[in-house]
C-alpha cells in the first residue's frame, strides 16, 4: 500500500506548526508567532506543496489541531480544515493539541503528562501512556490549576511533564519537565503509527469543530483593558 499524503497543522498556541507528508518525506515549519497564524498558515501550505512538487488534490487527508487552546487559534485551524476539506473533497481528522505536544516525547517516558498554558492562571492538561497497546490517553483534556498541578501529576503517575505551561507558572515536580509546543510532524507520525486504530476518527469537513474544555472563552471589557489574555 502506498504511503498516504497528509497535511497537518496546529494554531492553538502562540506557535504555528505545519507539516506536509508526501512520498514518505516530511516538509515542516514551526514558529512562535503570537497572533500571526492567519497570515502564514495558507502561504506555508502552498510553499510545501510547491517544494514537494505535489498539489493540493493529491492530499489524502487533513489533520488539524482541534484544541484545547486559544479561541482564535482554534477557529483558524478549524476554518482552514473545513475550507480545504470541502474544496478538495477530503476527510479531516481533529487532533488533540495536547496529544500533538506529548507524542514527540513518546520514547522518553512511559507515562507523559502535558500541561499547556491556558492563560488566566490555568493549564490545559492530559496524560498519555506508551505501552504494548501503543500511545493512548489515560486522563483526558481538562483544566488544571497550576497550584494543583504537582498533585495531579503524582496522582496520574506521570514520569515526564511537557508543555507550554512549563516555566510560565511556578510549578515544582518530582519528575523531569520540559517546555514544549505542538508539533505537526508529531501529529503526522502519530497517525502513521496508529492508522488502523485511527481510521474511525476521520470525519467530513463540515463536521469539524474545536475542542473546548472550559466554558469561558471571552474576556470582559475591564479585563481586556487590564491586558488580561485567555
Amino acid at each position: 500500500m502506498p504511503a498516504p499524503t497528509l497535511l497537518a497543522f496546529d494554531t492553538s498556541t502562540e506557535y504555528c506548526t505545519v507539516a506536509l507528508y508526501v512520498n514518505k518525506q516530511c516538509f515542516s515549519r514551526t514558529e512562535k508567532l503570537g497572533n500571526g497564524h492567519s497570515d502564514v498558515l495558507l502561504p506555508w501550505i502552498d510553499e510545501f506543496v510547491s517544494d514537494s512538487s505535489s498539489n493540493l488534490k493529491a492530499i489524502d487527508g487533513i489533520l488539524f489541531g482541534a484544541g484545547p487552546g486559544s479561541f482564535t487559534g482554534l477557529r483558524i485551524a478549524c476554518g482552514v480544515a473545513q475550507g480545504l476539506g470541502f474544496g478538495l473533497d477530503k476527510m479531516v481528522l481533529p487532533t488533540s493539541t495536547l496529544l500533538a505536544t506529548g507524542y514527540a516525547f513518546r520514547d522518553q517516558a512511559r507515562r507523559i503528562a502535558v500541561l499547556n498554558d491556558a492563560r488566566m492562571n490555568e493549564c490545559y492538561g492530559a496524560v498519555y501512556q506508551r505501552d504494548e497497546k501503543g500511545f493512548h490517553c489515560v486522563s483526558r483534556e481538562q483544566i488544571v490549576k497550576p497550584e494543583l498541578a504537582p498533585d495531579w501529576i503524582a496522582q496520574n503517575g506521570a514520569d515526564l511533564v511537557v508543555g507550554t505551561a512549563i516555566g510560565v507558572y511556578p510549578m515544582i515536580f518530582t519528575v523531569p519537565s520540559h517546555y514544549a509546543h505542538p508539533d505537526a510532524q508529531a501529529m503526522i507520525q502519530w497517525y502513521l503509527d496508529t492508522q488502523e486504530d485511527s481510521k474511525a476518527l476521520w470525519i467530513k469537513s463540515d463536521l469539524a469543530a474545536p475542542l473546548y474544555v472550559r466554558d469561558r472563552v471571552a474576556l470582559t471589557i475591564k479585563e481586556r483593558a487590564q491586558g488580561a489574555k485567555l
